[in-house]
This record gives C-alpha cells, structure tokens and sequence, in this order.
C-alpha cells in the first residue's frame, strides 16, 4: 500500500514538473507549452482528485513564477479550460488508453488536437466576452484573430501529445507495472 502510494506521488510530482518546467523553458514561444499536455497525462495516470490539484497547482505556480497571477480576469478562462482538458480526459481515458502500440499514439495525437481545439474557442470566447463590446461582428472578429495562434497551439499539442506526452503515458502506466510484476515474481521465487 505504502509503495502504491509512493509511485502515485512521484507521477504526481513528475507531471508538475512537466508542466511547470516546460511552461518556464517554453514560454518565449507563444502557445507552445507543456501544460496542456500535463492536464491530460494527470487525468490519465492520476486518480481524478489528484489530477485536479496537480493541475491547478501546475497552472497557479507557474502564473506566480511567471508574474502572471492575478493580473487579469482571462486566467479565468484559462483555468478552467485546462481544468475542462483534465475532466474531458478523465470522463474519456479509458477509450484513450491503450498499449505501447501506433494505435494509442494516434488517439493521443487526436486528442491533443481536440482538447487544444476546445480550449483555444473556450479561451477566446473569454477574450470576447471580457475585453469587446456583445456583437456577432466582434465575436467573429475575435475569432478569425485568434486562427493564427489557434494554428501554431494545435501543431504545439499535436508535438507535445505524441513526442512527450505518450512516452510519458508509456513509462508512467506501462514501465512501472511491468517492472513491479518482474520484482513481484523475482521475490516469489526468491520466497519458495
């Protein structure tokens, strides 16, 4: 039980760290991160009340670092799109799950592209509501501003959910259990 409850905590960490350190190093480059990435791999590998506090923990530490905190009503949009990606994923993870096998990395590559789809339209949806005046024009305008970055997240998500956050799933949920049972069965033997 005490081992079961170690491993938790070093995912836990190890995906704060993913996140939070990748948002750091990244984030001269608008739109490619890491913590979209690290809100799915919680909800994969993580029990569903973990993965909301490595999330928002992830996100809010990394505003303070960054200076970001507090300094403007969007992140309330922010917040609870990535909260959005970490529920999604838990609700769906079980038909995105797979093996080490080309079928799991092309549901992670789809999903990267559909939670950053989600988000970006969620997130300027907040940018229209909180800095423009209710118009369908300015709510399309808002929109077709936003294409470019929109553009560049989705082959950032598209990057990060097959070149990081798949061997991240690999190691964390497949590696760890292979390697306890081969300890399970070594100590048995060693047992009789």
């Amino acid at each position: 039980m005490e081992q079961r409850s170690n491993r938790l905590f070093a995912t836990a960490i190890s995906v704060f760290i993913l996140g939070f350190v990748g948002r750091i190093v990244l984030h001269d480059y608008p739109n490619f991160e890491t913590v979209m990435v690290a809100s799915f791999l919680s909800a994969l590998v993580l029990p569903r009340n973990w993965t909301f506090v490595v999330t928002i923990t992830m996100i809010v530490s990394s505003d303070i670092y960054l200076g970001y905190f507090g300094g403007s009503k969007i992140i309330l949009f922010t917040y609870s799109g990535f909260l959005l990606v970490s529920l999604l994923t838990s609700k769906f993870k079980n038909n995105i799950k797979g093996g080490i096998k080309p079928g799991t990395v092309y549901k992670f590559g789809g999903t990267g592209i559909l939670v950053t789809l989600m988000y970006d339209i969620w997130t300027n949806f907040g940018v229209f509501l909180l800095t423009y005046n209710h118009t369908l024009d300015n709510l399309i305008l808002v929109y077709v501003l936003g294409l470019p970055f929109m553009l560049y997240h989705l082959i950032s998500s598209l990057v990060t959910f097959t070149l990081i956050g798949f061997p991240f799933y690999a190691l964390f949920s497949q590696g760890m259990n292979n390697k306890l049972n081969v300890e399970d069965e070594i100590t048995r033997y060693e047992q009789n």
